[in-house]
């Protein structure tokens, strides 16, 4: 006999433990299944760690700290973020935990282990892992991931970072500045392509400034592992490192037993859902990275609020649409809110920017902060705002007002007339915006 529940979440990230809580605090029975560790891809393996290490680099060197060091105050980190609660409060609110790996054998029927669990709903919030590109060898190379690349034995001298999005800036900065040779892969022309060109490019100047190498257009041909050496060939020649790290897309979880039941996924391989967060299975539905949508701890959080009252009422209204902001935690930070300068061009007549330099404003003199800018674009005919694009130090900060400002379709003139306190970063936003006023 299988153990009923009215919920059964599969997935503890952010979107999963959302669900789960929100259903569980009204007194609904709730199961949530784990595979392998609680909090998801961000504490564990992600944003936290890299973070941590982001932050370490930055005074490793000062400090003399050496590499089990700074992985043994990551784990602190984590530890940390997590809280004392192993079970993070889930009795407390009315979830039971189980262990394992789940496999469907109904849409609303899942074993675990040797126990069976069915339940009127339920939610598959599994995320991603890290893609491997075809590329020949790479996988017998025994590359490192972000799952792995903070329990190497020893920091690398040399390490290459194959691809050119925030993982691998990040990352690769990180060690950088913590002494190692790094250079970056990227297939494409440029590196952060889903940023602003302008942003793309300084940010480029910013890292080959620090030392790192980029390596854009690059077309990597095969990679072999060598003894405790790693030979990567492009077509412009051949490189040696002691470890790469693969930082090029990410690829869904999906448990076993959906694929058998006719789970619709889309082109990617993701889960789909409709506007809602349903599956075209009864009863089953999906959130979080695993959904192949904007894939940031706050927009799961997002997400999953409302599927979380959808699962909870039965209802099913569309995930009402929002503006998600994005940050590279690179030095200088990298802050993203709305459309492009490209991309608004090819929506709106008459669109207008301005860029403001950091070095313009007090706060970022003071600081000795004063490398990069902000670009503001608006709609030509209203002044609305509809980008905003930051590089420079608080970036991840300061495109919060942006977004909100976007968001409820304030015109950059409503920017400009609203005080902000002096001397500070968020000045930058509001000087930015007077000069399209």
């Amino acid at each position: 006999m299988s153990e009923q529940f009215d919920l059964i979440v599969i997935g503890n990230g952010s979107a999963g433990d959302g669900i789960a809580r929100t259903l569980g605090r009204q007194g609904k029975r709730v199961a949530v299944i784990e595979r392998s560790h609680l909090g998801g891809e961000c504490l564990n393996d992600g944003c936290v760690p890299s973070k941590a290490l982001i932050h370490l680099s930055k005074r490793a060197a000062c400090e003399g700290l050496r590499w089990d060091e700074i992985v043994a105050r990551i784990q602190a980190v984590q530890l940390n973020v997590s809280g004392s609660d192993p079970n993070g409060g889930m009795a407390a609110d009315g979830i039971e935990l189980f262990w394992g790996d789940p496999e469907f054998v109904a849409p609303a029927l899942i074993r675990v282990g040797d126990r069976e669990l069915s339940a009127r709903d339920v939610v598959v919030a599994t995320g991603t892992e890290p893609g491997l590109p075809p590329t020949p060898g790479l996988a017998d190379a025994s590359p490192r991931t972000n799952r792995t690349i903070f329990t190497m034995p020893e920091r690398p001298d040399r390490l290459a970072v194959i691809g050119g999005g925030p993982i691998g800036l990040e990352l690769g900065q990180a060690f950088r500045q913590l002494g190692s040779e790094v250079t970056i892969f990227e297939a494409l022309d440029r590196i952060a392509l889903t940023e602003d060109a302008e942003v793309s490019l300084e940010l480029t100047k910013a890292l080959e400034l620090c030392g790192v190498r980029i390596e854009t257009k690059a077309t990597i041909e095969c990679v072999t592992r060598d003894g405790g050496h790693v030979i990567i060939s492009t077509e412009r020649g051949t490189h040696v490192f002691d470890e790469v790290l693969v930082a090029a897309g990410r690829r869904p979880q999906i448990p076993r037993g959906l694929e058998k039941l006719g789970l619709k996924v889309d082109r990617r391989g993701f889960i789909d859902i409709s506007a809602c967060g349903r599956t075209n299975l009864p009863g089953v539905w999906a959130a979080g990275d695993v959904t192949g949508k904007l894939q940031f701890t706050h927009y799961a959080s997002y997400q999953a609020h409302h599927i979380g009252e959808h699962v909870m009422h039965g209802t099913c209204k569309p995930v009402p649409e929002t503006l998600v902001p994005w940050a590279i935690f690179t030095d200088p930070e990298v802050g993203h809110a709305g459309l492009t300068e490209e991309e608004a061009r090819a929506r709106f007549c008459g669109v207008r920017s301005a860029v403001l330099r950091a070095e313009e404003l007090d706060w970022f003199r003071t600081t000795e902060q004063t490398g990069g800018f902000v670009k503001v674009i608006t709609e030509g005919d209203t002044g609305r705002l509809v980008g905003a694009h930051f590089v420079c130090a608080q970036a991840s900060t300061l495109v919060g007002e942006a977004c909100l400002a976007i968001q409820h379709q304030m015109a950059a003139g409503d920017v400009a007339s609203t005080v902000h306190a002096y001397p500070t970063a968020s000045e930058l936003f509001r000087w930015a915006c007077a000069q399209l006023a």
